[in-house]
Formats: C-alpha cells, structure tokens, sequence
C-alpha cells in the first residue's frame, strides 16, 4: 500500500491538503512534516493545530538552519520581492521533503499550494514544473489544489490511491471556505496566512535581510535582530538594535553575545541597546565614534529633549566595567536615514 509525506505549514490551503489524504484517501500511511526555519513564526502553535486536527497521525519536522544563507540570497537583484525568496525557498522545501520521503520510504509528498489566480495556465503550470525540476521531485509531488495546473504526479497516475472526494476540490481553490465548512476543519481564524507564517513576506525584513547578508558571516541570532522595530546601521558594520518597554527589553536581553556592548540611560526613561560590531578592526577613534552614535540613537528614543544633553552609560557584555558618556539626542532625519 502507498504511503504520503504532507508537507504542512499550518496554511489553510495545506490543511486542506492534508486532510484529504489523511482521512479521504486510500494509503497506508501518511506523515505530517513541518519544516522548520529562521524565517518562519509560530512553529509551537503549528504543531498544536497539526495535533488537534490529526491527533493519530505522526507529526514530524525538520530543520532547515542550515539553507538559511541559500534561501535568504538576493543574488543580482538590487531590491529583490518576495518571490525571488519564494522560488529558492519553496525549492528547498520540497528538496528536504524528498530527502525526508526517502528516509521513511514513502513514496510521494503531498503540497498545498494552490493554481493561484488569473495567471495564464501554461506560466503556472512552468512554474510548478520548473520548481519541481530544481528540487529533483518531479513526479513526485501531488498538489490536491492545483491539479489543473501542476505537474502529473504519481498519485494521480495511480487514481486508486486518491480518494474521489478530491473532485470536491476542484473549482475552490480561490474559496477555500467552501470546503473548510463542507469538511468541518475549523474556522478560517485558526491558520496562518503567508504574512503570519514568513518573515520573508515583509518589505522591511527584506531589506534587513539585504544588507545582513552583505557581511561575511551571520548567525541565527543575528537574523532575530532582525525582528525587532529600532534597527539601525552605522556604516561599515555596526548595528544598534533597541528594545523599547519592558517586554521588548527582556526579549532584547536574550540575545547579547559577550562581544556586545550594552547602552542604556540611567537617569530618564528610554530603550536599551544592545550594539554588534567588529570592534577587534576599529581604530580607537573609530571605536569612540560608533559608541557616541548608538549612544545618541538611544537618546533619541528617549523622554529627553532635542535640545537637552542626556547620561548615557555603556558597557561591554565580557568587561565588568561600566561607562558613561553625555551626549545629545540625534536629530530625527539622521536617525531616519540610520535605520533599516
């Protein structure tokens, strides 16, 4: 009997997917995967909805750390979209759900990726195509949603092996809805779009990502900086990332490396900053420089006024001593032009 790897992702469009070859279809075995990235939120509560909706079906994920450079290059493109990560990322996807499928000897991976609207059908059906020649998965991945366009895949070779409750799919694939409420899964609220599930979607982290990139090396804790609202850069290489209010401080807190310096106002209230540079590389004067700036960014986000000199004290994270400086907020179109 065949058996069914379904990649989820906690869309709508995936549970649909998923419930069909779970509980509608004619295999043997079926494993939900769930991959995990630095670029995708809300891992724990997928998992959750995963487990609620097919509490006797195995639950599996993996990481994908390690493609992390690869999915987040821009390669030529100046000011790349969001699709330019898509392809990469979706290749990626579906190049680890094979290697997945072969590890359990599965025999094909289930996808809920939709036919997508008024795109002439023989460009989404080269899209798929050429998708799934890039990822090395051609045949092998059955699309319930967009059949009508997508690549033949095994399954559908083999019609035994799907349910015919999948003709009920066709022609909704732009109202999803229609089947939620025919096939009880829940209400629209309890999935995740594209916007709540990938950081990728966003314009802003986009362009952090951009520049992030641009350095020699990052890690993950580096791409979590990323998430936070006050993220500046002080030309070559010095971020200055701020948490505002107490909640974003404690978060802030989480993700100093000892090479870090800290900056915070102790006499009025504002953010506190967490500052990464390649200190080792900077001139004394350079050094100065880079600490008086994110000591005026922080300021500037500040109770102080525009004209008053504000107590900033700064210290680095692996030196027990602590510093203090008097400087002025920065003016607001040069904080605008530092921040990313």
């Amino acid at each position: 009997m065949p058996e069914a790897v379904s990649l989820f992702s906690g869309s709508l469009s995936s549970s649909i997917s998923t419930e069909l070859v779970v509980k509608n279809s004619r295999l043997e075995r079926v494993i939900i995967l769930t991959l995990r990235s630095p670029f995708f939120d809300h891992y724990d509560r997928i998992k959750e909805l995963a487990t609620e909706l097919w509490p006797n079906t195995q639950f599996r994920s993996k990481s994908l750390k390690r493609k992390t450079r690869h999915i987040g290059a821009f390669g030529e493109r100046k000011f790349p979209g969001k699709s330019s990560y898509c392809s990469r990322c979706k290749a990626t996807l579906l190049r680890t759900g094979k290697n997945f499928l072969n590890q359990v000897e599965a025999d094909f991976l289930v996808s809920g990726e939709v036919a997508g609207g008024n795109t002439q059908t023989n460009a989404r059906m080269n899209g798929f195509s050429k998708i799934d020649k890039l990822a090395g998965v051609e045949g092998l991945v059955y699309r319930p949603l967009a059949s009508s366009v997508a690549p033949e895949s095994l399954p559908e070779k083999e019609e035994r092996w799907i349910s015919s409750r999948a003709r009920e799919l066709e022609g909704n694939e732009n109202n999803l809805n229609v089947i939620l409420e025919k096939w009880g899964l829940g209400n629209e609220e309890d999935f995740f779009n594209a916007e709540e599930r990938c950081k990728l979607t966003k314009p802003r982290f986009r362009s952090r990502l951009k520049n992030l990139m641009e350095e020699e090396s990052f890690n993950v804790n580096d791409l979590s900086l990323l998430d936070f609202d006050s993220y500046y850069k002080i030309p070559p290489d010095t971020k200055v990332v701020l948490g505002e209010g107490s909640e974003e401080k404690r978060e802030l807190h989480n993700y100093f490396l000892p090479k870090d310096l800290r900056v915070y106002l102790p006499t009025c209230e504002g953010p506190m900053a967490l500052v990464r540079s390649r200190w080792r590389k900077k001139s004394n004067s350079s050094l100065r420089k880079a600490i008086k700036l994110a000591a005026r960014i922080a300021a500037s986000k500040s109770c102080a006024g525009k004209e008053e000199c504000v107590p900033v004290k700064y210290r680095f994270e692996h030196d027990n001593e602590t510093y203090r400086m008097d400087v002025f907020p920065l003016d607001g179109s040069k904080l605008d032009n530092l921040r990313l």
